[in-house]
C-alpha cells in the first residue's frame, strides 16, 4: 500500500477513547488503529466491530499532488503533531479525573496548556470532514475553470483554505472558543458512557441560532467514552463536573448522534443499536468479516 494513503478524518487515537477495555486488551502491544471498535455505519445501516484503521478514512484526505506526480503530506503531517499535543493533553485529563474521584477535592485545577491542546484538536475537527474539503475542492475546480486553468491545483488551494480557515480575520473560530466557558463533564458509573461520530462537534442555542459567537449556544465535544467538553457563554471557568443520571446522558448521546452524517462510535454494541433506535434509523448487526470492505 502508498505509504500515507488512507489518512483519518478522525484520529485513530481519538476513536481509541471510545473502544472497550476487551477490546484494547486483544490488541495489546499493537497500535491503536488495530483496535475493533462498535461502530454504526450509516451508508449501510448496520452495526459492525471492525478495526479503527479501517474507519473513517479517505485516501490522500489532507495531500496533495506536486507537478511531479508525487504527494505533499505537510498539512497531514502538522495535524499530526496536534494530535499528538492532544493525545497528551487527554492523558493528563484522565489523571485528573482518577485523582479527583479517588480524593474528592474541593477543586480541581486544569492547567491552560492542556485545555489548550484539547481546543487545537477540536478547531482542527471542525474543519477537517470530508464533506467541507470536497467542497472546497470542487469550488476551487469551478474557480480554475472559469480563469481558464488546469484544475490540478485544486486540492492544494483546498488544503491552503482549510489550514487558514478560522484563524484571525471577521470570524476567528480558535479565538472565539478560547473565550468560552469550559467544562469537562466526566462519567463515573460504569452503565454509561459517552458516544462519538463522525461530526463530533455538536451546537445548540434553545433561543435561536447556534452559532459559536452567539450568546447562549451550548458546545460539545466527546473526549474520552467518560469525558465531554462543554462550553457555553464567555468566560474563564474551567471545571470539572460529574454526571450520574442516565437518562440525561442518553438524551445527550442522541442529540450528538442526530448531527452525525456517516459513523457513530462507543465501546458498547447494544448502546449504541439503542441510540440508533432514538433516532429512527434502521439497523442491522453485521459478523466480523460477514462482508468485505467498500
Amino acid at each position: 500500500m502508498t505509504k500515507n494513503k488512507n489518512q483519518h478524518y478522525l484520529s485513530a487515537f481519538y476513536l481509541y477513547n471510545f473502544t472497550n477495555n476487551d477490546q484494547r486488551y486483544k490488541s495489546k502491544g499493537k497500535p491503536c488503529r488495530e483496535t475493533k471498535i462498535h461502530h454504526y455505519d450509516f451508508s449501510r445501516k448496520c452495526l459492525r466491530e471492525r478495526p479503527i484503521k479501517n474507519l473513517a478514512i479517505e485516501s490522500y484526505f489532507f495531500s496533495y499532488k506536486n507537478t511531479d506526480s508525487s504527494y505533499n503530506h505537510s498539512l497531514d503531517h502538522q495535524v499530526q503533531g496536534v494530535e499528538n499535543k492532544a493525545a497528551n493533553a487527554i492523558g493528563q485529563l484522565n489523571d485528573i479525573l482518577k485523582y479527583a474521584l479517588k480524593k474528592n477535592p474541593r477543586t480541581v485545577k486544569i492547567e491552560n496548556s492542556v485545555i489548550d491542546d484539547v481546543m487545537e484538536l477540536l478547531f482542527w475537527q471542525i474543519k477537517r470532514h470530508p464533506e467541507i474539503i470536497k467542497e472546497l475542492e470542487s469550488n476551487c475546480e469551478q474557480y480554475l475553470i472559469y480563469k481558464g486553468e488546469t484544475t490540478q491545483a485544486a486540492k492544494q488551494m483546498a488544503l491552503k483554505v482549510i489550514e487558514e480557515m478560522g484563524s484571525g480575520g471577521v470570524y476567528d473560530i480558535r479565538n472565539e472558543l478560547q473565550k468560552k466557558n469550559k467544562t469537562i463533564v466526566c462519567i463515573s458509573r460504569n452503565d454509561a458512557h459517552f458516544i462519538t461520530t463522525d461530526k463530533p462537534f455538536v451546537r445548540f442555542n434553545n433561543a435561536g441560532r447556534n452559532g459559536i459567537a452567539i450568546p447562549g449556544t451550548e458546545m460539545y465535544f466527546p473526549i474520552t467514552s467518560n469525558m465531554l467538553l462543554f462550553m457555553c457563554n464567555n468566560g474563564d471557568r474551567k471545571e470539572f463536573q460529574l454526571e450520574r443520571d442516565r437518562s440525561f446522558l442518553r438524551k445527550l448521546n442522541t442529540y450528538i448522534a442526530k448531527s452525525a452524517s456517516r459513523y457513530l462510535f462507543g465501546p458498547s454494541k447494544e448502546y449504541l443499536k439503542r441510540i440508533v433506535q432514538n433516532i429512527g434509523q434502521p439497523c442491522t448487526e453485521i459478523e466480523n468479516g460477514a462482508d468485505t470492505l467498500a
